[in-house]
């Protein structure tokens, strides 16, 4: 997901800055956030990344040019695949959890469905903190998309997933390598977490995710730095799919007849995208429309898919409320003779993710270590959404941006500075080293 800016209700943008006010001077101690300088040992980490550029954006290359959409189950199992194999390397014991089928409603011939991958689960144990690392295989793209290849201008690389997380991956392994070499990931207790369904909510890998986070102290998910930046605070997201139910009729001949789930799909759209209110910070988005036979049949049949973004549980809630009171009402016909009729699919797939003091502590601490090696990491709250946010909610403080610095997901746009898979690396390597002596 991107690190977009969004509209927040007055009460978050208050306490968003009055937080960041007392990140800057920390109540119980000055030095608090003020990490110690590089020792030795943590020099000899960063040392050995560089010499491993090349090789690093030539595995991104091969990741990126290996077609790993959410539905394209192969192209997923070609990723986890070489990631079990890495991981086990590196000591890690690699398990499968299952993916599964999930079903919406649909009309008839469109079969909406998602047959998910399965995910993978590397844990180490060991020692001291326990630390989940967390990444995503999957991509926007499907198999049949245009934008397919990498390619490489200067500083910059280009390419479906680069940014958004095949370059997080990346990261995350050479940083785990880094650790590795330098004989500090022995004694760590450290599970990675790659799921296969992150771009589609994690509608199936959430229990696992949330299970996992019960089980540790800090996550760390490597969604990207967009523009050099760490996320502290994300909206939550939803979806929902309906598909109104009509009754077929000749244009022509006995339109009177007919009930047009297109005419009555119209009206609820306007319904759901009036929703929208910038003030509170909530907005929907109705993405996919599709509906009818012919031109010349009162189409029986007309579906919607819905994206949704909320600044609260409460406002969550309210919109799911709203969805299901639109999707029970009739709109397009004055007298509702029941030939109309609505199956709907509503997901509060993530809940927006909301600071904590210890989930300020991790993200000061990485802005801390970041200035030791040269990198100056903002802040800010985005309307994208990551499996951070499902950690945060059940209690684990995460850090959801630690990834390459990239804008541009999601379009034919997507780009990466190439320079910041060894910058995040560094920094990755030295915050994993320091987290695990807490």
């Amino acid at each position: 997901m991107t690190n977009r800016h969004f509209c927040k209700p007055r009460h978050l943008i208050l306490t968003s800055t009055l937080a960041l006010q007392l990140l800057a001077i920390p109540a119980a101690n000055a030095a608090e956030n003020i990490e110690p300088n590089l020792n030795a040992d943590e020099q000899a980490l960063v040392d050995w990344l560089p010499p491993r550029e090349q090789e690093m954006v030539e595995l991104l290359e091969q990741l990126t040019i290996t077609n790993s959409g959410s539905m394209n189950k192969a192209g997923v199992g070609e990723i986890a695949e070489f990631f079990s194999a890495e991981l086990r390397q590196l000591g890690f014991g690699v398990t499968t959890l299952p993916g599964e089928r999930i079903d919406m409603p649909s009309c008839p011939g469109s079969d909406y469905s998602i047959d998910v991958a399965d995910h993978l689960l590397a844990t180490k144990p060991g020692n001291g903190t326990r630390l989940l690392l967390m990444g995503h295989m999957d991509t926007v793209f499907p198999p049949f998309a245009p934008f397919q290849d990498f390619r490489r201008d200067g500083d910059t690389i280009y390419g479906p997933g680069v940014a958004d997380m095949k370059g997080g991956l990346v990261v995350m392994l050479y940083a785990l390598k880094a650790l590795d070499e330098a004989g500090d990931l022995d004694d760590m207790a450290i599970t990675v977490l790659l799921n296969s369904d992150e771009e589609i909510g994690s509608l199936s890998s959430r229990k696992f995710l949330e299970q996992q986070a019960r089980e540790h102290d800090y996550g760390l998910v490597y969604e990207s730095t967009g523009t050099d930046t760490l996320v502290r605070e994300r909206k939550g997201l939803g979806q929902a799919r309906f598909v109104v139910n009509g009754v077929a009729s000749h244009a022509g001949g006995a339109h009177e007849q007919g009930r047009s789930a297109i005419k009555e799909l119209a009206y609820k759209i306007v319904e759901i995208e009036n929703m929208t209110d910038y003030e509170t910070g909530l907005t929907v988005n109705v993405g996919v429309v599709s509906g009818g036979e012919a031109r010349n049949t009162i189409a029986p049949c007309a579906e919607a898919f819905v994206d949704l973004r909320y600044p609260t549980p409460e406002h969550g809630e309210q919109a799911r409320q709203q969805f299901e009171s639109i999707f029970s009402q009739v709109y397009s016909y004055p007298v509702d003779s029941g030939e109309l009729s609505t199956d709907s699919w509503v997901n509060l797939h993530r809940p927006p993710k909301i600071a904590t003091a210890k989930s300020d502590y991790l993200l000061e601490k990485t802005r801390s270590i970041g200035r030791l090696l040269g990198q100056e990491l903002g802040v800010t709250d985005s309307g994208g959404g990551t499996d951070g946010s499902l950690t945060q909610a059940v209690g684990l403080p995460t850090l959801d941006s630690l990834g390459i610095a990239g804008t541009g997901a999601h379009s034919n746009r997507e780009q990466a500075r190439l320079s910041s898979l060894v910058e995040r690396a560094q920094l990755s390597a030295v915050l994993i080293r320091r987290l695990s002596q807490e």
